[in-house]
């Protein structure tokens, strides 16, 4: 047996706000909850009926909020992000590592190898944000530009490294290029393509790669020269005896971060989209900040 005072007490609030409670919830349930007995009151098989279901909905409610909670505070939750061709030169790998390392509860994808399609994804809802190279159809998506890096001309013979390269330098030279629809470096050379029409010239490969590590090894065999973003020429792998210069006038690769316009994002989006961005920006890969 209980009482509406000590309920009053625990709950710090009057006794006849208490009551007053009860009677709005026995009216809205049509049935009586509780019988006086004594100074105190009873429930009815309704009203245990009532508290145990009660109960179980509180602890749901509980639950609900702190499984909130522990996401606002990067606990738990799922991270889907979305990346271009080759994120390992610019140690995105490791960063994705280190975030799940610092919170185990995160459950992380990365996905995608193409700033053509990735977007897409986001558009539609399955990635949470991507990392991407420009241009991108930006259609139903914000687009934020972070750094852009340096593409530089890369070759065995150290002659042709001597001084900036230009489009026509290149064009004349054998060249190792990647296919048409290699991923990201179709942007790459797209632009490179472009930059050759307008001078009245076809840049035409001596050879083809499907991926920048095989056209580099190709290059390092003496078939041709190529061009690769400049944090590939860092990387681990990139081959002994290349070097490298930039181009003249400059060529460049632009990186941005896609969300869907108008999404919240979660906080463990927010933390690890922020990440990147800092880490793009950073010194250490050497990209121009903007």
């Amino acid at each position: 047996m209980g009482s509406f005072t000590r309920a009053a007490v625990e709950l710090g609030v009057s006794q006849p706000a208490v009551a007053e409670h009860v009677r709005n919830l026995e009216a809205t349930l049509g049935i009586q909850l509780f019988t006086r007995a004594g100074r105190g009151v009873r429930p009815t098989p309704a009203g245990e009926a009532f508290v145990e279901r009660a109960a179980a909905v509180l602890a749901t409610l509980d639950e609900a909020v702190s499984s909130v909670g522990s996401i606002a505070v990067l606990e738990t939750g799922t991270l889907a992000i979305g990346l271009f061709a080759t994120p390992e030169a610019y140690s995105i790998d490791r960063l994705a590592a280190d975030f799940v390392r610092r919170h185990p509860g995160i459950a992380m994808r990365l996905v995608g190898r193409d700033s053509r399609t990735v977007p897409d994804r986001v558009r539609r809802g399955e990635l949470d944000a991507c990392l991407v190279t420009l241009p991108i159809d930006d259609a139903g998506l914000d687009v934020r530009p972070i750094a852009r890096d340096p593409v530089v001309y890369v070759s065995a013979n150290p002659a042709n490294t001597a001084a900036p390269v230009t489009i026509d330098d290149a064009v004349r030279r054998p060249l190792v290029i990647y296919e048409e629809g290699a991923g990201d470096r179709h942007h790459l050379l797209r632009q490179m393509r472009q930059r050759a029409q307008e001078l009245g010239l076809r840049l035409t490969p001596t050879m083809q790669a499907e991926t920048v590590a095989m056209a580099l090894r190709l290059v390092a065999d003496g078939v041709g020269d190529t061009f690769v973003p400049s944090a590939h020429t860092r990387a681990p792998g990139f081959p002994t005896g290349l070097s490298s210069v930039g181009f003249r006038p400059a060529v460049h690769e632009t990186f941005a971060i896609v969300m869907r316009t108008g999404a919240r994002p979660t906080p463990a989006t927010r933390a690890f989209v922020n990440l990147i961005v800092a880490h793009m920006r950073s010194s250490s890969l050497g990209l121009e900040r903007l």
